[in-house]
């Protein structure tokens, strides 16, 4: 497969670089990184968290609407997870205008608010429009937040970082999950929904205080990213995620109402759900972690490809509750590295000052994929129960995760061909020192360029230009053709 990773990330960086560099800014994987990243996952916990546990939501209002109500009830999910992608591109606008950490703090407002709001509501739009749009619109400013985070403090770790997040969404389902159906159990779907209205303000509120970037705002800080929206390469890891998306919420909101309708109990139902936050979680992390030794878009699409063969095998080949219950810890796995990775694939592609605009157009891609996939499936399930088959439910999951990975592929192309000719991580030259570059990528001494260029010293040369140091002679004649 194509190594994605060998294709250097380029870093703009302002006119008064040289003087940047002498100031003491924390290091990229360093410990206030990981000190960041502790609480985008916590962020993370408090909102994807909070839609990794909506099944029980979900099976509830199932069981209090009746047969015939999930084309219905699939707009609750579905919008709040559209929105929370959707309502990105307006985030990073706002980003630009005042700051990561203020943007984080409303977003946990409105979102938790939305919840408490959500616990007087008594009908499926009223639902749709509170538990789904106006927590997903709050929850995506501190969402796109904690996923800019890993692409302005991580370099070598930022596969690991971005499964990481990832899994702080698997670690709140496992403890949300069954906090959820206790409160609904033992007390109403009200006090749960006002409950985890206040844990959501409390989570996010206290993170906010650490969403902050790693060096100042670049002069070339970009408030709306045009570029992006016809940028072919975004364009094409956007339209893959899309795919996926219209996929992705099957295995997740449907399996536990399966395990019920073959025999399995709601406790049993319930514990799908946990699985399934337990694969997100481990897969997250091992997905990180193969994402940086063999690249992003390599393992997700291996992924895909599993998804498309197992989830079939398993969903169709077996009626035990127990089995259905395991699908849900495989799947969750496998679509760890479709849920954290993406991101990833084009923050190390493009500029860090560039990273939340082109993210927050690719989430717009996905919230896309969302809109049509819920509604979608959930009319699908409707008509594969009354004609007594899944197979039509499945087919929809197979196709929607097999697009994605061909798509991906199309993507790496598509790379490969507009870096002919460039040899893996080879430097763009800095327009202070687009000499010095070209020297060094003649071969000439380091010792001549740091004596040329006037350094102070050769970290210049080593971690700021990234020069090899592969030498010969005549700097004049290494620049200038003068044959």
């Amino acid at each position: 497969m194509v190594s994605e990773k060998n294709l250097h990330d380029v870093h703009t960086i302002n006119s008064s670089s040289h003087s940047a560099l002498e100031k003491n800014y924390p290091a990229p994987d360093g410990l206030r990184a990981f000190v960041v990243l502790f609480f985008c996952v916590l962020i993370n916990v408090a909102t994807t968290g909070i839609a990794n546990s909506f099944p029980v939501y979900q099976t509830y209002y199932l069981e209090k609407f009746g047969e015939g109500s999930a084309s219905s009830i699939g707009w609750i999910g579905t919008l709040l997870l559209a929105a929370m992608l959707f309502f990105s591109i307006i985030t990073a606008p706002l980003i630009a205008w005042i700051g990561f950490k203020k943007v984080t703090f409303i977003g946990g407002l409105i979102g938790g608010g939305a919840l408490v709001i959500a616990s007087f509501c008594s009908q499926i739009y009223q639902l749709a429009l509170t538990n789904g749009l106006l927590f997903g619109f709050g929850t995506a400013f501190p969402f796109l937040c904690a996923v800019s985070m890993v692409s302005i403090w991580f370099d070598k770790y930022r596969g690991l970082g971005m499964g990481l997040i990832n899994g702080g969404g698997g670690i709140g389902g496992i403890i949300l999950t069954p906090i959820i159906q206790k409160l609904i159990d033992s007390y109403s779907i009200q006090t749960s929904l006002r409950a985890m209205g206040g844990f959501v303000f409390v989570a996010i509120a206290i993170s906010s205080f650490f969403m902050k970037r790693r060096t100042p705002v670049s002069e070339k800080q970009v408030v709306f990213d045009k570029k992006a929206t016809y940028d072919p390469f975004v364009f094409l890891v956007s339209i893959s995620t899309l795919f996926g998306d219209i996929a992705y919420t099957i295995p997740l909101y449907y399996l536990p109402t399966l395990i019920l309708d073959r025999g399995g109990s709601k406790s049993l139902s319930t514990t799908s759900v946990v699985l399934s936050n337990v694969g997100s979680i481990t897969g997250s992390i091992f997905m990180g972690v193969m994402a940086d030794r063999i690249g992003e878009m390599n393992i997700i699409t291996i992924a895909d490809f599993l998804v498309v063969i197992l989830v079939p095998a398993l969903w169709l080949g077996t009626s035990s509750p127990g089995a259905l219950a395991g699908l849900s810890f495989v799947y969750g796995f496998l679509s760890a590295a479709f849920l954290s990775i993406v991101p990833s694939i084009l923050g190390r592609h493009y500029p860090d000052h560039r990273v939340p605009g082109v993210i927050s157009v690719m989430f717009v891609y996905v919230a896309v994929g969302l809109v049509i996939g819920g509604p979608l499936a959930g009319f699908v399930y409707d008509k594969s129960v009354a004609m007594g088959t899944y197979v039509p439910i499945v087919l929809m999951c197979a196709l929607g995760y097999l697009v994605s990975g061909i798509l991906l592929i199309v993507a790496q192309i598509y790379l490969r061909m507009k870096n002919r000719g460039k040899q893996p991580n080879t430097p763009i030259p800095k327009a202070r020192a687009i000499g010095a570059t070209l020297a060094a990528s003649s071969g000439v001494s380091s010792d001549d360029i740091v004596s040329h260029a006037f350094w102070s010293n050769y970290s210049m040369f080593d971690s700021y230009y990234r020069l090899s140091r592969d030498s010969t002679s005549n700097l004049t004649e290494s620049i200038l053709p003068l044959e």
